[in-house]
């Protein structure tokens, strides 16, 4: 467990109390990573977004999963970074978006060209590691049956589960596909083919519904979002498009 803790001025109501306990995960590049400068451009952002409204916070890294109950039982205030879900809607409450991201199938090299017509997926097994979650339209096929999820611990495992057939694509942003794929001896063995047209999404810092502060954290937040967007100080990364 990595804890980081950034002292900054209370000017704001929640800073008279003590400083937010904010939870992230790790593996999850270019956006965050332990392993990258600042721990990405995400907890960068979001460090920043906090100092301008004056709120002082701690950094706490742990497993996705662990993190995502420990905000649900109110051992952490805020988490990030995570698209919606229909689960987590009914759980939690989401700020401004952070970003957009779009969502690419990856598959076993020769089966690119399959994967783009339509009914391709019914009967296919998508690898979605535990805690991690699947757009609204890949829940829907996988409650309908017509997908079957398998679920390693570490969402890098999906990469080697499809050049071993175990499992036939994952759901990646294409950007973290091209990170994992550049740490995988095999990569020259997937492919990479755009998703449905619903698969663009947006990265928030949640919290969850029943915080007694859950508003006035995601006030902070995006008043200090915002700011950081009319100083043009978001990083290049979160603001271009991303690939089509």
């Amino acid at each position: 467990m990595v804890l980081l803790v950034l002292s900054l001025a209370p000017v704001s109501a929640l800073a008279e109390t003590a400083p937010l306990r904010l939870v992230t995960g790790t593996d999850y590049a270019p956006y965050v990573d332990d392993r990258l400068p600042d721990g990405g451009p995400v907890t960068a952002l979001v460090r920043q977004a906090f100092a301008k409204s004056g709120q002082p916070v701690t950094l706490t890294v742990e497993p996705w999963r662990r993190g995502y109950e420990g905000l649900l039982a109110h051992r952490f205030d805020g988490t990030f970074p995570y698209i919606r879900t229909e689960q987590r809607m009914r759980e939690v409450l989401y700020s401004e978006p952070i970003t957009t991201v779009r969502q690419h199938l990856i598959v076993a090299l020769g089966n690119e060209r399959a994967a783009m017509a339509s009914g391709w997926m019914k009967g296919k097994r998508v690898c979605a590691a535990v805690g991690y979650g699947l757009p609204p339209w890949m829940d829907f096929l996988i409650r309908q049956g017509d997908v079957q999820r398998v679920t390693p611990t570490q969402q890098r495992s999906c990469l080697s589960m499809i050049v071993g057939d175990r499992a036939d694509f994952m759901v990646e942003d294409e950007r973290i596909a091209v990170a994992r794929r550049a740490e995988l001896s095999e990569r020259e063995k997937l492919a990479t083919v755009p998703g449905p047209a619903a698969s663009e999404a947006t990265l928030h810092l949640i919290v969850a519904r029943d915080h007694p502060n859950a508003q006035q954290i995601l006030d902070a937040f995006n008043q200090g979002l915002a700011q950081l967007r009319v100083e043009g100080a978001i990083p290049d990364l979160l603001v271009s498009k991303p690939p089509s």
